[in-house]
């Protein structure tokens, strides 16, 4: 900037009422401000959306799961075993034996189908599930369980409420037909992640509760493996190592959907590309208020050509008044979709479908990398839409412009 191009800048950031404000540049600012709170409000919100989905899938599931290399279940010494050949292994946060299986929960007339689980936390494991109690206690007794939180709403539960469940014991088939083994629990705590599938069909017992209903009397169905979450994205990877550190008698298996995360990301770029377009559309008042401008300040130019100046310099001139207008522009617009996508996940009115989106809350995050990128690309289109229409000031001769001032 040569000390022309300061003067001028200085003069019109001194008098921005009489400059700044005409009617076309507040267009501009409009355009502008509005298209970047949408770009701004729409990552944010995805943004939001794929950090909370990564969060219950990593903390609500077992990354991977090792189970018996045949068709019984795991048994104790086959879980010890295993437990022992991967203890060493830095990338497991924890290693829980645990038995699982699916049952009927019914409370008067109202019955759903669900999956109970029950831990073994005889190693000193990490309660996993606690964090996500939102009621009552974490802990598991005899004769008490955990509901999850859609389930316990379809059932009519609240805490304190009992709860049977049954299972269709096939070793008890009578003359008159299949016997289920019953049993009444007490809710002593409701599991909310946020995550749909588990909120709707998750029991978390004791272990011997759920052994006496599914005649499961020694083992269990797998042993849950969960990784640090750095390593969470090497879980195929990892769980290919593990098959030969196990042997032939276990077997392990990634769990965690890493295709299912990639594909939010995507989703969540392809929609930045897209509103950036929003942008650019902008960028036609940019060009309209350049345009005006450069009308506007014909005998400027005129004056500014006959001393001397040269059309690069009356570009930079004119260019430099409108880019701080459009900069300041840009971030008003990220201060505002920061604004939206507040509005948006607080809102009462609408909630996510969990059956669709796997969870059921909007959450909100302003990544400062994303704030920089929106910047950084809206910044890029206007500077580009500026510069158009400024190339008209290298075809405007003196003698024309003295002349129709």
């Amino acid at each position: 900037m040569n000390p022309a191009e300061r003067l001028f800048l200085q003069r019109y950031v001194s008098d921005p009422k009489r400059n700044f404000l005409r009617f076309s540049f507040l267009f501009m600012i409009l355009g502008i401000v509005i298209s970047v709170g949408i770009l701004s409000a729409a990552l944010n919100l995805f943004e939001g959306y794929e950090r909370a989905l990564k969060s219950v899938l990593l903390d609500s599931f077992a990354h991977i799961r090792v189970v018996s290399a045949g068709v019984e279940p795991l048994t104790a010494s086959e879980a010890d075993e295993a437990l022992k050949k991967l203890s060493e292994q830095p990338e497991i946060r924890s290693a829980v034996p645990v038995l699982s299986s699916s049952l009927l929960a019914q409370n008067g007339d109202k019955a759903r189908g669900g999956m109970m689980q029950a831990y073994s936390w005889e190693n000193g494991n990490e309660n996993i599930f606690a964090k996500y109690v939102k009621k009552g206690s974490a802990e598991i007794a005899p004769g008490n369980v955990i509901l999850g939180h859609y389930l316990a709403q379809d059932l009519g539960l609240a805490l304190g409420d009992t709860v049977t469940v049954s299972f269709p014991r096939l070793d008890m088939i009578t003359p008159l037909g299949m016997y289920p083994n019953q049993r009444a629990l007490t809710v002593s705590g409701i599991y909310n992640s946020g995550f749909y599938e588990y909120d709707r069909s998750l029991l978390i017992g004791d272990l011997e509760d759920l052994r006496a209903l599914s005649g499961i009397e020694s083992g269990f169905s797998s042993l849950e493996l969960r990784l640090h979450n750095k390593y969470a994205d090497s879980a195929p990877g990892l769980a290919h190592r593990y098959n030969s550190i196990l042997g032939k008698d276990a077997y392990a298996m990634p769990v965690i959907n890493t295709s299912l995360l990639s594909l939010v990301r995507m989703q969540k770029w392809l929609i930045f590309i897209v509103f950036s377009f929003l942008v650019l559309i902008a960028g036609i008042n940019v060009i309209s208020g350049v345009l005006t401008l450069m009308l506007d300040k014909r005998a400027e130019i005129a004056v500014l050509k006959a001393l001397g100046a040269s059309s690069k310099t009356v570009q930079h001139i004119l260019g430099w008044q409108v880019t701080l207008v459009c900069l300041a522009s840009v971030i008003l617009g990220q201060l505002f979709g920061l604004l939206i996508s507040w509005g948006i996940a607080n809102q009462n009115i609408y909630k996510l479908k969990g059956e669709v989106y796997f969870i059921d809350k909007l959450e909100i995050y302003a990544s400062p990398l994303n704030q920089i990128i929106i910047f950084a690309v809206a910044s890029l289109l206007i500077w580009f839409c500026i510069r158009i229409p400024l190339r008209r000031v290298n075809r405007m001769r003196v003698i024309d412009l003295l002349r129709n001032p």
